[in-house]
Formats: structure tokens, C-alpha cells, sequence
């Protein structure tokens, strides 16, 4: 601030001394200018007559008059050196004619007939002005002092500098409070509009997801929970991608824009509409202990939206399925109540139902599951996991005919893990492809195991539909079959019935390639699925195991003895070999061979073992002889 104040005097001290400059220039002009044309310049060119004389006392008085501020006054040559002169004035300061003649005699000022600058004299600040006298090698000089208060430092200390400091002062202070306050202003205005975008869709102008915990909160903190409770419901337009994919995206927009002005005329006054995102849309309202309530606002949003919905000329029908949750029963979070909303939803949509309340029980998403999806990523690969097998029986002439390779996992921290549990888990997040090469090699390295000790064992493996669209599913097998231990018909997959029809097209192609490599498949679980007897015919089968709900039942009367007879039959006449799963007991057993079955599986053979204990079984179960071991 300082160095802008010196600055800022230095400029109005130079503005000042250039004033000053200016202002003895034009005088010192107009007296050389009246002298040459009265003749009045030197003494020795002035011999005046009478006439004349009149003009020269009013021309003295002119150049008097114009040079009545002037300190020195004279008349002098290109060097500097004095002329005698009418018109003279301080010509006994000595100091300031010799600096005057210093200036000339130093620079000459050759075709120049103006010359004026400022000059220190003895401590003193001057300013001086030079005028040629018309074409002549003559000066007309005037030198003046520069008023005291004009220095630089006598003026950065004037009353009327300070003035005009304090005047600057004000003004920057008052410009730059009023700059800070417009630029905060707008601050304040943008972080407004960009807190409003945040928390509102910008298609509906409903408040958006991000702004549904604070509602939630705020109703929460007013909700009398003793006659009171808070319900979230979770609404799903069903079918509005087909909107979207035959009308077009503009057309989708405008139906979402109408829907949330609808539900925003259900009880506008007890009722906050959110749109979450997508077609779903969130109701929260407060309402009274009954149940029934929530479910005549459910009701109400139905009555509202399915109904025919005109976009560009053409009725479009809206369905939609709820979910709803509610505070304090479900949760006390507001995250966890629209988690439990939402999974409630999914629940209605996948019984294709109307609307459904969240239960416990519904909620298969918890951190156990998380956490044992990353540490089962680990254990396949630090081969974590473990095989059992159980073993498959002719019933007819008791031998082997191999065994089924089961997975294990006995996690370190969780304990034992039902597989039920961890492949159903691996088959939705995408590692059972994964898991299933696991088993594969696994299998494989018993099954050379067994060889060398002798026992020629075939191994079946489950699969999944996910399975046999990997890439690197028949690869593998072929490396097994062709380098391994799985040549000869050593393996066998087995894949259920609703999974080989998911997509039959890829089944039948992948099945086909495998074939050509000796492999034989197995359908699992036959008789529960929904498969077509048109791809049986074509699916390269030769094994049906006939699923166990059609095994426990020991009536032979029974409607399932007769489904079971004519599986068997249906099996064998395809030229499959039948294996009933799930024998628990010897009156099944009997049973099963008496309708004819070829092969039994089951816990009244044997529970599934791990591999060492299984040749042990082989010796010792009296199930097997050991010269029909396959």
C-alpha cells in the first residue's frame, strides 16, 4: 500500500512539475515572440525612434507581465553564453545562469526551437524553458522555482495530498467492499442453485434421491411413533423400456414428467414424492398404525397411473409394482428403510404381484454375504476349498460306476458354508466360472491319483448355464481329457434340466464339441425342470438322475410311483442310464430295483467322503466287489 502512495505522488509530482513546464513555456514564448517583432532584443539592435517607442514600453510591459513569476531571465547563445538584453531579469544569480549555460553548451539543441526540463540548482528544484529567437543562434531563457510543496517529499506530506490519500482510500475501501460483497452474493446465489440441482431431478423437479434421507429425518423427528408410523413406498413403472425403445427417449421424458405431477396430487399435503432415478419413484408418508392405510395409498397411486396415457397420439398403459417399508418396524435408518423398500419391490416384481410389504426374511443381501464373496474369490485362488465325492452304485450287480465331485468350504473365520449357499452366491457375481475350473483341476489331479494306485474312477462334475458360455470351459477340458487323467470317459458333467434350457441352442453346441472328446453328460435333477422332450431327443444325454422328490415316497400306489415308473422307462427307451439321487433307505432301494432303475446315489449308499476315506469305503462298505470296480 505504501509503495502504491509513493508511486502514486511521484506521478502527481511529476504531473505537477510538467504543469509548471507547460505553463513558463507559453510565457516564456510569448515574451520572445513580442521582443522580435519590437525589435527589442539586444541592446545594440534597439535603437528605437520616437515613434517606436510607445510599442516598446508596451511590449516591456507585455513580457514584464508574462514573466512576472520567472526568477532569470535572459538572452544567451547556442553555447550558453550570456547576451546583453532589453528585457533581463536575475541575471546576477550567478548559479542558475551558469547551469543554464552548462544545459546549452552540453547539448547545442541544434535545429530545435523549444527546449524545457527541470534542473536541481544548490538543492533547489527549477524549471526552465529555452526559446529560439526566430531563425537566430540566440535563446530566450526563463528559469522558475519549482514551488516548494512540489517535491516529493514536501507534497506526500501536504494537507492536500492527504486529503486525496484519505479520498483514494475511501473510495478503494467502499469499491472493494462492494466487489466482495456482489461476488459473495453470487457465491451465495450458485452454491443455492447448485444445492437445489443437487437435491431435485432436473426432468421432474422432484426432489431426487439425495434428498430423500433428509425428508425421511425430518418426518421421522415430528412422527408420533405411539399412534403414528412412517411408510416408504417404492414405486416401479413396469414395461418402460418398451416406452422408451418404441416412442423414443422424449416421449419417455414427457410420461415420467406427467407421472410425477400425478403421484404429486396424492395428498399433497401429508405426502413427499421423490424420484429416485430410472421409473421408480418414492412416496413417503406418515400414517396411522392400521396397515390398510398403506395400502390405500398404494391403492390410490394404482388408481392414478394405470390408466391410458396419450404420448404423441398413441394410449399408452402404465403398470407399476410397489414396495414398501416402514419406521420403526423394518428400520430406524433411512438408508436401511429405502434398502428394505427396495428389496421389498424386487420381491413384487418377481411374484409379479402388486405391491409387498418388506420382511426379514426377504433380505438376502447382508455384510455376511459380502464378505464372504471377496474371501471366497480368495480361497479358489490360495485353494481354499475342498472336493468330497460320493459314490454312484449299480444296484444290480453292485459295482461302481463312479463318483460325484461335491465342493466344500470350511472358511477359517465362518466356519463350514453350506453350498447351497456359496454357489448360488458364485453364480450370481460371476465366479462360477472360476469356482468350476477349480473343481475341474481339482478333479482331475485326484483322479490321476487314483490311477496310479490303481482304481480307474470316473468323476462327475456339476456345471451351470454360465459355464457353458466360457471360453475357457472347453479349452480346460480339452488340456484334461487329452494331457490329464480324463481320457477314456473318466468325466462326466451334469447340468439341470431348466439349466440346459435357458439357452438350448448354446447347450446343444457346447455339448456337442465336449462329446467329440469323449465326455459323457448327465441331466441332474430330472423331472423338476421344464425341459423340452424335442432337445432331449437332440441333447447327446446318457444319463438321467431322476431328482430324489420323486424317490422318498414308498407307495407304490402313489401318483409318484407312477411318474417314477414311466421316468425310468422314459430314460432307458432314450438309451440313457437311470441313477435315482436321494436313497435313504433299503425299502427305496428295493423299490427302485424292482421298477427296473439302473443306478442309485444317496446317503444309504454312502454320505459324501473325501477322497482318501472313499477307497477305504471301496474295501471295506461290502457295496462293491472289488474285481467289478470300473
Amino acid at each position: 500500500m505504501i509503495i502504491l502512495l509513493v508511486i502514486f505522488g511521484t506521478i502527481v509530482v511529476n504531473l505537477n512539475h510538467q504543469f509548471w513546464l507547460s505553463a513558463l513555456t507559453r510565457k516564456v514564448e510569448v515574451a520572445a515572440d513580442v521582443a522580435v517583432h519590437v525589435q527589442l532584443v539586444t541592446e545594440e539592435e534597439s535603437p528605437l525612434g520616437i515613434a517606436n517607442r510607445e510599442n516598446g514600453y508596451l511590449a516591456r510591459s507585455v513580457i514584464q507581465d508574462a514573466l512576472v513569476d520567472a526568477d532569470v531571465f535572459f538572452l544567451h547563445d547556442s553555447a550558453g553564453n550570456s547576451l546583453r538584453s532589453v528585457f533581463e531579469k536575475g541575471r546576477e544569480n550567478i548559479a542558475v545562469v551558469a547551469a543554464v549555460a552548462e544545459i546549452h553548451a552540453a547539448n547545442g539543441y541544434a535545429g530545435e526551437s523549444v527546449r524545457r526540463d527541470m534542473k536541481l540548482i544548490d538543492g533547489q528544484s527549477y524549471v526552465w524553458s529555452s526559446t529560439r529567437v526566430g531563425g537566430t543562434d540566440r535563446w530566450f531563457t526563463a528559469v522558475m522555482k519549482a514551488p516548494g510543496h512540489y517535491t516529493l517529499s514536501a507534497y506526500l506530506l501536504s494537507p492536500s495530498f492527504l486529503v486525496i490519500i484519505l479520498a483514494v482510500v475511501w473510495m478503494a475501501i467502499w469499491t472493494s467492499t462492494y466487489i466482495v460483497r456482489k461476488f459473495v452474493n453470487k457465491i451465495e446465489e450458485n452454491s443455492t442453485i447448485l444445492h437445489y440441482r443437487s437435491m431435485h431431478d432436473s426432468l421432474t423437479g422432484l426432489p431426487n434421491r439425495q434428498k430423500l434421507s433428509q425428508i425421511i429425518l425430518e418426518k421421522m423427528a415430528v412422527l408420533d411413533t405411539d399412534r403414528q408410523r412412517l411408510y416408504l413406498l417404492l414405486v416401479d413403472l413396469i414395461g418402460f423400456r418398451d416406452i422408451n425403445d418404441t416412442l423414443g427417449h422424449d416421449f419417455g421424458d414427457q410420461l415420467l414428467t406427467r407421472i410425477g405431477v400425478y403421484l404429486g396430487e396424492i395428498e399433497a399435503d401429508r405426502v413427499d414424492v421423490v424420484r429416485m432415478g430410472g421409473d421408480v419413484f418414492c412416496l413417503v408418508c406418515t400414517e396411522d398404525l392400521v396397515k390398510d392405510d398403506a395400502s390405500r395409498l398404494s391403492d390410490a397411486v394404482r388408481d392414478k397411473l394405470q390408466c391410458s396415457h396419450e404420448l404423441n397420439g398413441v394410449p399408452v398403459a402404465v403398470q407399476v409394482r410397489i414396495g414398501i417399508a416402514s419406521y420403526p418396524e423394518n428400520s430406524v435408518q433411512p438408508e436401511e428403510l429405502i434398502r428394505f423398500a427396495d428389496i421389498a419391490l424386487a420381491k413384487a416384481k418377481s411374484l409379479r404381484i402388486r405391491e409387498c410389504y418388506y420382511r426379514r426374511e426377504q433380505n438376502t443381501h447382508s455384510l455376511r454375504k459380502l464378505t464372504l464373496l471377496a474371501r471366497l474369490k480368495t480361497a479358489i485362488e490360495q485353494d481354499q476349498l475342498t472336493l468330497v465325492y460320493q459314490p454312484k452304485v449299480n444296484i444290480h450287480n453292485h459295482s461302481l460306476v463312479g463318483v460325484e465331485a461335491l465342493v466344500r468350504w470350511n472358511d477359517a473365520e465362518y466356519g463350514p458354508i453350506s453350498p447351497i449357499e456359496f454357489v448360488t452366491w458364485a453364480e450370481k457375481s460371476g465366479l462360477i466360472n472360476r469356482l468350476t475350473r477349480w473343481v475341474l483341476n481339482t478333479a482331475e489331479e485326484q483322479s490321476r491319483a487314483w490311477q496310479v494306485q490303481g482304481y480307474m474312477i470316473p468323476i462327475a462334475v456339476n456345471i451351470s448355464p454360465t459355464n457353458l458360455s466360457d471360453p475357457k470351459l472347453i479349452p480346460l477340458i480339452e488340456q484334461l481329457v487329452t494331457e490329464g487323467s480324463f481320457g477314456n470317459s473318466m468325466l462326466e458333467l451334469e447340468i439341470t434340466e431348466n439349466a440346459m434350457m435357458e439357452n438350448p441352442e448354446q447347450a446343444l453346441k457346447s455339448m456337442e464339441e465336449l462329446c467329440k472328446m469323449g465326455l459323457k453328460f448327465a441331466i441332474d435333477d430330472f423331472g423338476t425342470g421344464l425341459s423340452s422332450f424335442s432337445y432331449l431327443l437332440k441333447m447327446p444325454i446318457s444319463n438321467l438322475k431322476i431328482d430324489r422328490a420323486f424317490i422318498m415316497n414308498n407307495d407304490e400306489n402313489d401318483k409318484d410311483a407312477v411318474i417314477l415308473r414311466s421316468m425310468i422307462k422314459l430314460g432307458q427307451g432314450l438309451g440313457c442310464i437311470v441313477t435315482a439321487e436321494g436313497v435313504e433307505d433299503q425299502l427305496c432301494l428295493e423299490r427302485l430295483k424292482s421298477l427296473g432303475c439302473d443306478c442309485v446315489q444317496g446317503f444309504h449308499v454312502c454320505r459324501p467322503i473325501p477322497a482318501d476315506e472313499l477307497l477305504r469305503w471301496i474295501d471295506d462298505s461290502g457295496w462293491v466287489a472289488q474285481d467289478k470296480a470300473a
